[in-house]
Formats: structure tokens, C-alpha cells, sequence
């Protein structure tokens, strides 16, 4: 009998570790805001074979490059209002509903000018584009759809600063089911333009999850908040978000931009061949800012504990990429196979090379919100503007010279740089400064295991305690 209380204590006590481990809000939330990106790419790279399968590889071009248009116009519209979220939401109190309205109501009037702007333009920055001035109504489209994604990308930042974002996979689950079952449809209604118009009309989801965020979970939030409320210093949040502004712009600017890079220097065919790799690649470098998020909304509760979220966050992103990268780069070939002829041999060197390039982003990525969380906001804007430089100017370099593959080998370079510079400038100062001496202790913790914030002897605590404080 004792054998077997043994036996089922050793069998449950994984599942406890668990079980405690998935309940401390730093990993919960972070994990969450991962399966939702895994949930959307999954899904996401079921919508691009169909695509792929239903459209040609030019009129397939032009559609992503107008979606990847309207991406970068409400990342541009959005004022980088998402980080403020997740930074100032947790401790917003009473004024947390207010706070959200005013946040969707700037990024609406944005992201109507940018988008009107930019249609008034067309003909100087994407020629390309063209059709997106067609008439009138499908201008007014574009314009509407801009705003949607603008509300939308806000969503996510409101839901992670609530700490609820494991409704964060929900939403997006919902938008690509329904965004793919559209695709369907407009494949044999709209030929030229289904690919742009499935995505744009399933952000009608936006409507029921607004419902979700103000009728029931920030009333939820402020009850559960109150004793921890901090009043809003509006000039304080002002000069938060106009400096980390200029950084996320650089990183939209990066990640978006890109495909259109390759429509106007290589034609539609080749940003067909660049984009469907591109996504794939995205879900990889999705997992380093989702962990991040949470590491922000944890250190405004307790900024004393960040070295030690900051240095878990490091062992939990990295294994997941570290596995993620690995798969994508031995089944590449494969998975390029699936989105039809002609992509395997096309893309499959892109698709390496820009997995090979979340690795060294997760040191980038991570350095970036720990400064958020130090309100270091130079750091985070100077860290930015040297990726997107170097991305897009390496990558158009070596487009000309390699063709798309080049884009990928300059993506590569350019977050490899950035890494090393964000470790030493950042990372390295947190995690061994010399009031803890940490250099003189072993630098191999055992199973997760970090160094502890709560003293200054430069110990290493058992994994056991740190998820104990971590959620304290």
C-alpha cells in the first residue's frame, strides 16, 4: 500500500508542478498570448494554401501587399497605444473603461487619416497597388478595414493588460475560422480581390469582443484592482507613448513592409513566393513579444522581481523557439510543398533563414520589454530604429543581389546584430551587476531555475520558489 502512495505521489507531483506553474499570471498570460499566435498561424497557413491553390501567385502578390499595407497603416495609426495598455492598464482602477475608450477613439481618427492618405498617394509610394483606387466604395473599404485592424491589434493589448488574456486565442480563433470560410466564398464572387475582402469583412469580430471587454471583464478588473489602483498621469502616459511610438513603428515598419519591398522590386510572382514563407516565419517571432507582454504587466505590479521574471521569461521563450526553429528548418522543404507547385523550390532557403532569425530576436525582443517595464523608453526606441535600418536595408540589398532568399539572409544578419548589441546594452547589466556578484556563482541553473530578486546574495532559487513568488 505504501508502494502505491509512492507511486501515484510521484506520478500526480508533475501535474501539480504544473498545475502551479500554468497558474502564475507570468506564464499563464504569456503562454495564452502564444497559443493564440500559434492558433492564428496554424490556421493562418491553412488560408494561405487555400489561397494559394484558388488564386494565382500575381493576383495572391497583390492581395497580401495590400493586406500587409493595411497592417502598416494601423500599426502606424495605432500610436503604439497597445504597449501603453499593457503597461498602465493593471493599476488603472476606476478608470480603466475611460482609459480604453480614449485609446480606441485616437486610434480611429488615426487610423482613418493615415489610410486616407495613403490612398491619396498610391500612385508615388505603391504603384502596385493600383486597384485599391479603383472606385470609390472600395476605397471606403480599405479605409474601414484599416480601422477595424487598428481596433482590433488594441483588443489584444486591452485583454493582456486586464490579465485576461487567454481570451486572447479565443478571438483570434474565431477570425481565422472565420476569415477562411469567407475565402471559400469570394474564390468564385470576387476572383481578383477574395483574398483582401475574406480577411478584411471577418474583422466584423471586433463587435463582440468590445462587448466582452467593457460589459463584462473591466468591471471584473476594477473590483478585482481597486486596493492596487494608481491614479493616471496623463502627462506621464503622454511621454510613455510618444517615445516607445517611434520603436514600434520601426518594428511595424519591418515586419510589413517587407512584402512590399519585394512587389515593387521584384514583381507580384516573387512577393507570392516571399509572403506565404514570411507568415510562417511570423509565428516564430510572435512567441518572443507574447512572453514579453506578460513580463510588462507583472513588473508594473512588481518591478523589484523583474530580473528574475525577465531571466525566466529568457528560459521559457527560448525553449519554445529553440524547438520551433528546429522543426521549421528540417521540415521546411515540406511544408513549402503544401502551398503548391513551384513554392518548395521558391522558398524553401527563405523559409530557413528567416526561422534561423528568431532565435537571436528573442534576446532583441526581450530587451525591449524589460526596458517598457524600466520605462527606459530610448532603450526601446533605439533598439528598433538599428533592426528596422539594418533589416530593410540589408534585405533590399540583398534582394537585388540573391533575389528573395537575399531578404532572408538580411533578416537574419540584421536580428543577429541587433541581439548582440540589446544583450550587452541591456540585458547583460540586469542579469549580473556587481552589487549581487552573480558572476561568482554558477551560471547553469537547474531546471529553470534563476536568480533570486528577493536578497542581494546572487543565489540561485529553486524553480518551486520563484513560481511562489511569481505569484504572490
Amino acid at each position: 500500500m505504501r508502494n502505491l502512495e509512492s507511486v501515484s505521489a510521484y506520478l500526480a507531483s508533475p501535474i501539480l508542478r504544473l498545475n502551479a506553474h500554468l497558474s502564475t499570471p507570468l506564464y499563464r498570460n504569456g503562454y495564452s498570448l502564444v497559443l493564440s499566435s500559434a492558433v492564428g498561424s496554424g490556421l493562418g497557413t491553412i488560408y494561405w494554401i487555400v489561397a494559394a491553390r484558388a488564386y494565382s501567385p500575381e493576383i495572391l502578390g497583390g492581395n497580401s501587399a495590400a493586406i500587409a499595407a493595411m497592417m502598416f497603416l494601423a500599426g502606424v495609426a495605432q500610436l503604439n497605444l497597445v504597449s501603453a495598455l499593457v503597461r498602465f492598464l493593471p493599476q488603472a482602477g476606476s478608470r480603466t473603461a475611460t482609459f480604453v475608450l480614449v485609446a480606441f477613439g485616437i486610434a480611429t481618427i488615426g487610423a482613418a487619416l493615415a489610410s486616407t492618405v495613403f490612398l491619396m498617394g498610391l500612385s508615388m509610394w505603391a504603384p502596385s497597388l493600383g486597384f485599391l483606387r479603383a472606385n470609390l466604395g472600395f476605397s471606403l473599404w480599405f479605409i474601414l478595414a484599416t480601422i477595424a485592424w487598428t481596433i482590433y491589434v488594441l483588443q489584444e493589448g486591452v485583454l493582456t493588460g486586464l490579465r485576461q488574456a487567454t481570451w486572447v486565442p479565443v478571438k483570434n480563433a474565431v477570425f481565422a475560422v472565420s476569415k477562411l470560410a469567407l475565402l471559400a466564398g469570394f474564390a468564385v464572387l470576387l476572383p481578383a480581390y477574395g483574398v483582401f475582402s475574406s480577411w478584411t469583412v471577418a474583422l466584423v469580430v471586433v463587435l463582440p469582443v468590445n462587448w466582452l471587454v467593457f460589459c463584462r471583464l473591466i468591471p471584473k478588473h476594477i473590483q478585482a484592482t481597486e486596493a492596487q489602483a494608481c491614479d493616471l498621469d496623463v502627462a506621464q502616459i503622454a511621454r510613455y507613448v510618444s517615445g516607445d511610438y517611434f520603436g514600434a513603428l520601426c518594428w511595424v515598419a519591418a515586419t510589413t513592409l517587407l512584402p512590399v519591398v519585394v512587389t515593387n522590386e521584384a514583381g507580384a510572382t516573387a512577393a507570392a513566393y516571399f509572403y506565404l514563407p514570411w507568415q510562417v516565419a511570423l509565428l516564430l517571432l510572435a512567441i518572443s513579444p507574447n512572453m514579453g507582454s506578460s513580463l510588462v504587466v507583472e513588473a508594473a505590479f512588481d518591478n523589484a522581481r523583474l530580473r528574475a521574471y525577465s531571466y525566466s521569461v529568457l528560459l521559457s521563450t527560448m525553449r519554445m523557439v529553440g524547438a520551433g526553429v528546429v522543426v521549421v528548418v528540417a521540415a521546411a522543404p515540406y511544408i513549402m510543398r503544401v502551398f503548391g507547385e513551384g513554392y518548395e523550390t521558391e522558398s524553401t532557403t527563405l523559409l530557413r533563414l528567416l526561422a534561423l532569425a528568431a532565435v537571436p530576436n528573442v534576446l532583441t525582443s526581450l530587451s525591449v520589454s524589460v526596458a517598457r517595464a524600466q520605462r527606459r523608453i530610448r532603450v526601446v526606441a533605439s533598439t528598433m530604429a538599428l533592426l528596422c535600418v539594418l533589416a530593410l536595408a540589408m534585405s533590399h540589398l540583398l534582394l537585388r543581389i540573391s533575389g528573395i532568399t537575399g531578404v532572408g539572409a538580411g533578416w537574419l544578419i540584421a536580428q543577429t546584430i541587433v541581439a548582440v548589441v540589446a544583450f550587452l546594452v541591456q540585458l547583460r547589466p540586469l542579469w549580473f551587476s556587481q552589487e549581487d556578484d552573480i558572476c561568482a556563482v554558477s551560471l547553469k541553473p537547474l531546471d529553470g531555475a534563476i536568480p533570486n530578486t528577493a536578497d542581494s546574495r546572487g543565489l540561485l532559487a529553486p524553480p518551486d520558489a520563484v513560481d511562489q513568488k511569481m505569484g504572490d
